[in-house]
């Protein structure tokens, strides 16, 4: 019964990540639906650029700091990972985008019950921080 509100709630809160964040796409990497589908997503990923002159670990310190909780991408290179580094197995190139999301890329809530304004409280404290280092 309570689903589709769910549903509604999560794409609604992806919506709010994905407008506070469109300001500062210099700095990160933003999820997109694939076309045709309309997920209800689990969580607002966010990749920090390279370019960004600052690292994953420095953002989500400062957000922790502010009592925003955050969850790194689990898994990434699964070949990097220790149960899997002397398995057999196959690989095509490098890896590197594989890599970059592994070692870039934290996760924002999309939970229902967060509202416009734990999201704006976490938006403004992700401004302080890019302000504090010099961002526009």
């Amino acid at each position: 019964k309570k689903l589709d509100g769910f549903c509604q709630a999560r794409r609604g809160n992806f919506e709010k990540w994905t407008n506070g964040f469109k300001q500062h796409e210099d700095y990160f990497i933003l999820p997109e639906a694939t076309e045709g589908s309309d997920p209800a997503w689990f969580a607002f990923p966010v990749t920090v650029k390279e370019t960004a002159g600052f690292t994953r670990t420095e953002l989500t310190n400062y957000l922790n700091e502010n009592l925003i909780e955050t969850r790194n991408l689990f898994g990434g290179n699964l070949l990097r990972q220790p149960a899997y580094l002397n398995i057999e197995h196959r690989k095509i190139g490098d890896l590197a985008n594989t890599d970059r999301v592994m070692n870039n890329t934290f996760f924002l809530g999309t939970y229902p019950g967060l509202g416009t304004e734990q999201i704006d409280y976490t938006m403004d404290i992700i401004n302080q921080f890019l302000s504090s280092r010099g961002a526009k």
